[in-house]
């Protein structure tokens, strides 16, 4: 079975000049049965970014996980604006979801978005056939990512589930092979959006899972291109302890 899955650093709904774009549109043209977004943002009283792309693309299943709350675009440095609300992780899926959970990846000194987090979804994409998607963004403060990327790994060696990593890795190309056991799939400058100098957002493939296609994306309007890759998966059982996982850790759109 094929599945598309793309990734995007939303950059909390603006471009590099801290002037809004279409998310929902964003999303949308990145045509995938799931997508993982870093940088969501929700202002306080109102749905995120990615809850409105949900509802509007038809996602069936939607999680997120704010990472850092009580903020505002301007403290992030994204735009002028004093409006409070939270910043994070999503995860859209045209399939059903069966469990989330979060990894901490530690926090990094100067890094304002305090501590890291990695966002950990089941997705089960046939019947009985699961697949594990993690949604990173690591620290910008560069000597202090491959210890989150290793921290992370770590945490993922409890199962031999098939295992997808995908995000903004805040790395180039040959610092994710830190993360063994998995192997980098797209090939492609995503940052900036404008002129694009360097790859830092990556998607990472685990034992089970194949590739068919690859590519880095049209820009959406964020200061990172898309990635997207079209995965080969086989069926594989559920782990017993997924059947008590509880309904109320997943947010259905």
């Amino acid at each position: 079975m094929s599945l598309s899955l793309a990734s995007l650093n939303l950059h909390a709904g603006r471009d590099a000049d801290g002037r809004p774009y279409d998310v929902t549109e964003a999303i949308a043209a990145l045509s995938a049965n799931v997508v993982l977004v870093q940088e969501n943002w929700r202002p306080a009283g109102t749905d995120s970014l990615a809850r409105r792309a949900a509802l509007a693309g038809g996602y069936e299943s939607l999680a997120e996980l704010d990472v850092l709350a009580g903020t505002s675009l301007s403290g992030l440095s994204i735009a002028d604006s004093a409006q409070p609300g939270a910043w994070g992780l999503a995860v859209l899926s045209r399939f059903p979801m069966r469990s989330c959970s979060a990894v901490a990846l530690g926090a990094a000194p100067g890094d304002v978005a305090g501590v890291r987090m990695a966002q950990v979804v089941e997705i089960e994409y046939a019947e009985d056939a699961l697949l594990r998607v993690v949604n990173v963004h690591l620290t910008h403060r560069l000597v202090h990512g491959p210890g989150q990327l290793r921290r992370l790994i770590r945490a993922l060696e409890d199962s031999d589930q098939p295992t997808v990593i995908g995000g903004d890795f805040n790395m180039c190309r040959p610092t994710v092979h830190l993360a063994r056991g998995y192997r980098p799939v797209v090939r492609g400058r995503t940052w900036p959006a404008r002129r694009p100098v360097a790859q830092i957002d990556h998607i990472l493939t685990g034992p089970g899972v194949g590739v068919a296609r690859q590519a880095v994306a049209a820009p959406q309007g964020s200061d990172h291109l898309p990635i997207r890759a079209s995965l080969l998966l086989a069926g594989h059982r559920r782990a017993p302890w997924l059947a008590q996982a509880s309904a109320s850790d997943v947010s259905g759109s």
